[in-house]
């Protein structure tokens, strides 16, 4: 066996975690000068980052009797022109998911303001309404979602598909589910957008009647490429009453209509405090923000969640308050908002 095809060996004994593919699969091009070797590989920035897959290479070349040096290349993908206002352009190639009727992206101006437990109490509310539903997480930097439901084991693969879990009535997939819960991703711009195309896409959905993308905050390549590669039913924005979360929130509805994504409403989160004893309310970030900006955007006010222990306990816990608590005011605004939800849906699908 000669030097190449030992490194082409020795490059197969190495599985990418949870990918199921050997380092082989991603081989562009393998050049060897004595004891010099030089590989190109292709990016699976889904599975791993471009550090890893080096590391990875380097010490498996490296375990090759004869080499001495090892330099590993990546094939990199023409990256976009910077932009300075988002373009209501359609993308080259659109994900196209003919299994689901209606696509809803939840996303907020910033972090911090429960747009990850907005997504999951809405798609677990709408499954106990009756809906088959998914749950996306896009957020990369913080998926949350394994988490906010409990979920622990690694989603199956099956016919190069990986199968979402099903947890609470909802069918989830996230990148937390495929990286370790302590790993950091550190992506930038293009790779981000390039993981959640790519796992959303290899994801087996089956028939629903909605798919929840719960979207990264702010109004970065992430949030946008998506609602540009994805045909979005509409956008739901997420807020707490402030007006430094309010401004932010203000400017994603901006970028979202400028992409021709319909809004369809505004969420304020941790609206009031409201004492379990008394029953008094607190309006602790202040009052009537997201009431105000909706007015503002002559969009509805679809909720407003209180600040409740209860809520943070359960998501702690794996467990939506729509299931933990399904007589609190917050699991009754959730509701609330499936339903408005639904009603939307439906006049979409009668043609209204």
């Amino acid at each position: 066996m000669n030097l190449y095809q030992e490194i082409q060996k020795a490059l197969m004994g190495v599985e990418i975690p949870k990918a199921h593919r050997s380092l082989r699969d991603l081989v562009e091009e393998i050049a060897v000068d004595g004891g010099r070797v030089m590989l190109k590989l292709k990016l699976l920035p889904a599975y791993a980052s471009k550090s890893q897959l080096r590391t990875w290479a380097e010490q498996a070349v490296r375990s090759v009797p004869g080499v001495t040096t090892v330099e590993v290349s990546f094939v990199q993908s023409q990256a976009a022109p910077p932009r300075r206002q988002p373009q209501a352009i359609h993308p080259t190639k659109q994900l196209e998911f003919p299994q689901i009727r209606h696509i809803v992206a939840v996303f907020s101006g910033k972090g911090g303001v429960g747009k990850s437990t907005v997504s999951v109490n809405l798609a677990v509310a709408l499954a106990q309404q009756g809906a088959r539903v998914g749950l996306f997480d896009a957020d990369v930097h913080g998926p949350n979602i394994p988490n906010l439901l409990g979920l622990n084991e690694q989603p199956r693969v099956q016919d190069g598909k990986l199968l979402p879990i099903y947890k609470h009535g909802v069918y989830a997939m996230s990148i937390g589910l495929l990286v370790g819960g302590g790993d950091p991703l550190i992506w930038r711009g293009p790779m981000i957008s390039k993981a959640i195309n790519e796992l959303l896409d290899t994801t087996a959905w089956s028939d629903l009647d909605y798919l929840i993308l719960d979207l990264p905050p702010g109004t970065g390549d992430a949030p946008l490429g998506l609602a540009q590669d994805v045909k979005l039913s509409g956008a739901i924005a997420v807020t707490t009453p402030q007006e430094v979360a309010l401004a932010d929130v203000r400017r994603g509805i901006g970028a979202f209509q400028k992409l021709g994504v319909p809004i369809w409403g505004i969420v304020e989160n941790m609206a009031y405090y409201l004492c379990p004893k008394c029953g008094h309310r607190e309006y602790i970030f202040g009052q009537g923000g997201g009431e105000a900006e909706a007015r503002r955007q002559n969009i509805p006010l679809l909720g407003q969640i209180p600040l409740d222990p209860k809520l943070r306990a359960g998501g702690d816990a794996g467990v939506p308050i729509v299931i933990a608590e399904p007589s609190s005011p917050a699991a009754q605004e959730f509701h609330k908002i499936a339903k408005a939800v639904q009603e939307r849906f439906n006049s979409l699908d009668k043609g209204a």
